[in-house]
């Protein structure tokens, strides 16, 4: 049964699918303003290679596996050549290149080989923990993945700045000094994990755009110490449980 979780949590990102929700979005707004004449230019033939760029960046930041990775890079180069062929600004062509797309094809198979257990910055699994025990957090990742413990026994809160990356925040061996902490979240083009001690209450006050947020906490009978988040989720997701 363990295995089958772990085999799911590393096929699987849900980023992937809200950037190819963007993507779809984008690319229907391109060709309502082409039908509405909204601009003197095709704007869907210019631009639609940037759909490319944006996922591969997703492959970039949130990549299953070392392969993905160099798969993510040649989707965001082959996009913003397209794009900049389009607006005019080189002129390359690319049936003269094609070969180099076999050659990424071949690294990434090799990639896949050699970093079968790679995770990439997006998620945290192999990411070393870290212990602080001040009562106070303040966790900036950009572009990086984060895994700490907090054992303070007058933990106060602090905040957690994520972009593009992932952090995981286990207070289970914390304590809250009076009734309760408040922890502000900004997650953007990101996931956070917050793990809590069962007898806390976990009140969730973060505005999602285009995100998820879930508490899949198990209320307390008799709650004594109270963890209030606030804050936004903007194309990522948070995460809370025990």
């Amino acid at each position: 049964m363990r295995s089958n979780r772990i085999r799911h949590r590393t096929s699987y990102h849900p980023a992937h699918r809200v950037v190819f929700g963007l993507g779809v979005i984008g690319i229907g707004t391109l060709a309502l303003l082409d039908n509405l004449h909204v601009f003197g230019m095709p704007l869907l033939r210019t631009f639609w290679p940037l759909a490319l760029v944006l996922f591969g960046l997703s492959r970039i930041v949130w990549p299953r596996h070392a392969g993905n990775w160099l798969f993510g890079i040649a989707l965001v180069i082959v996009g913003a050549v397209m794009t900049a062929q389009n607006l005019d600004l080189v002129s390359i062509r690319l049936r003269d290149w094609w070969p180099v797309f076999i050659i990424l094809a071949g690294l990434s198979i090799l990639a896949r080989g050699m970093f079968p257990r790679y995770r990439g910055a997006g998620a945290c699994a192999d990411t070393p923990s870290t212990l602080e025990h001040g009562d106070r957090i303040a966790i900036d990742a950009s572009f990086s993945a984060i895994r700490q413990q907090n054992d303070s026994r007058a933990f106060k809160g602090g905040r957690i700045d994520v972009t593009f990356g992932g952090v995981e925040l286990d207070l289970r061996q914390a304590a809250i000094e009076g009734p309760e902490a408040v922890l502000e979240i900004s997650a953007r083009f990101s996931g956070v994990e917050l793990r809590v001690p069962r007898d806390w209450q976990v009140i969730v006050d973060i505005a999602p755009t285009l995100g998820g947020v879930e508490d899949r906490t198990v209320p307390p009978m008799n709650p004594t110490q109270r963890l209030v988040l606030r804050g936004d989720a903007m194309f990522g997701g948070v995460e809370v449980k025990n």
